[in-house]
């Protein structure tokens, strides 16, 4: 059985987050973007300005956007202390979404089945 992450630790990787650049958001996972206007690509250059986490859900503003994020049953954030973009190769699984930092850190939002539940829907900031 998949151990899930507690909010306390949900709470310090989001948190290790704020007042960083983003770099680069992908959204691999086909099923997972739920939002189409603006897309992941129009995060790039946006400073991450605070976070929320409620349950399995968790929100992240940025200078221009909104992130809301559902890591349903078995999503998992993994902190990366050296991240790049993500490049499709033969045999490996990607992330469902992973975020790049201008610093070269980042996260990915994993799961542990095929089937991809983490939502990710973005909006503009009014």
């Amino acid at each position: 059985m998949v151990a899930i992450q507690t909010l306390d630790e949900i709470q310090a990787i989001l948190a290790r987050l704020e007042g960083e650049e983003i770099a680069v958001l992908q959204v691999l996972g086909i099923n997972s973007l739920k939002s189409f206007s603006p897309m992941p690509e129009a995060l790039a250059g946006d400073t991450i300005e605070s976070s929320a986490v409620s349950d399995r859900h968790f929100t992240v503003t940025t200078t221009g956007h909104e992130m809301a994020i559902d890591l349903q049953r078995t999503g998992k954030m993994v902190w990366l202390p050296n991240a790049e973009p993500y490049v499709m190769a033969v045999g490996s699984a990607p992330p469902t979404v992973r975020l790049v930092l201008a610093n070269g850190e980042g996260l990915d939002l994993t799961e542990p089945a095929k089937t991809k539940r983490i939502t990710v829907t973005i909006s503009a900031r009014a």
